[in-house]
């Protein structure tokens, strides 16, 4: 493998980021989206009964206590080892998994490892001990975006199949 030189090295740093900015801005896109769904899913509990109350109290929530909210209405509402129910926990548990990568992607800051050709994000100040290096491919982060749009292709389907 020949050695990179200087300009092809810039070259792909810049690509590397321009890219890498651009799967981010989807993934935020893809994120409020899925926030604004389990929002309506949540206020339409019970057929929309309480509507206007649960819309003050739902649009007050991020998503962590969104899907707490959520976790405590499969509960109370769906038996004990059903389909629907496994169907929720388990749309719960994933969305919670990208939820706190989510959170990292966002609370950490980023660089360009173009030798690696990945980009770097990294948590925690300069400064501490406790940093946190996280290396990813552009293919990687474009999974997180295809997780996202799958999650909401799936709480529609929940709420259409199965609503609380």
């Amino acid at each position: 493998m020949s050695e990179i030189n200087t300009v092809e090295l810039w070259a792909r740093r810049d690509s590397l980021e321009n890219e890498a900015a651009s799967l981010l801005g989807h993934m935020l896109f893809e994120f409020s989206r899925l926030d604004v769904n389990l929002g309506l899913c949540l206020v339409w509990v019970d057929g929309g009964a309480r509507i206007e109350s649960q819309t003050k109290a739902v649009q007050a929530l991020n998503l962590k206590a969104k899907l707490d909210e959520l976790a405590r209405h499969v509960t109370a509402k769906l038996p004990s080892g059903s389909k629907r129910r496994r169907a929720y926990e388990s749309w719960i548990e994933r969305t919670n998994s990208v939820r706190q990568q989510r959170n990292n992607l966002v609370h950490g800051r980023w660089g360009v490892e173009a030798h690696k050709n990945k980009v770097v994000n990294v948590l925690g100040l300069p400064t501490s001990n406790a940093q946190q290096v996280i290396e990813y491919t552009l293919e990687e982060l474009a999974e997180v975006n295809k997780e996202l749009r799958e999650l909401l292709r799936e709480l529609s389907r929940l709420m259409d199949h199965w609503p609380l």
